[in-house]
């Protein structure tokens, strides 16, 4: 399934500079995507925050340097303007969907990463109009 029609920004926060290529590459893929990165938490936030660009989505690395997922996830969560942004949970974790969704993710994909679960999981956010 390619949604190769649709534009969107997305923000990758993720410090493992393979792991962000390969999801590029992914994505490049399926849809016609603007990919900002980071391995900051904090300026994950001010990316958000700034509103420029309008990310869409977020592919959020639960093991980061500094301020974890978790808390990005928490913050992100905690502010109204952001409250339905699309956050999928990017990790080598083997927590189960109930425990991910009660830490506010829409959604998650585990690493190694299948192009076929990674555009299954994406399908569910970006419907060509």
């Amino acid at each position: 399934m390619e949604f190769k029609n649709i534009s969107k920004n997305i923000l990758i926060v993720e410090d493992d500079t393979f792991n962000i290529q390969l999801i590029e590459t992914i994505l490049s893929r399926i849809i016609n995507a603007t990919v900002v990165s980071t391995d900051d938490g904090d300026e994950a936030l001010q990316i958000l925050s700034s509103g420029e660009p309008q990310i869409d989505m977020v592919l959020l690395d639960l093991h980061l340097p500094g301020k974890s997922g978790r808390e990005i996830l928490q913050e992100i969560r905690a502010d109204k303007a952001m409250d339905n942004l699309p956050v999928l949970i990017i990790t080598v974790d083997g927590l189960d969907e109930i425990e991910f969704r009660k830490m506010g993710a829409n959604d998650f994909i585990l690493k190694p990463y299948d192009i076929n679960t990674f555009t299954e999981k994406l399908s569910r956010y970006f419907k060509e109009d």
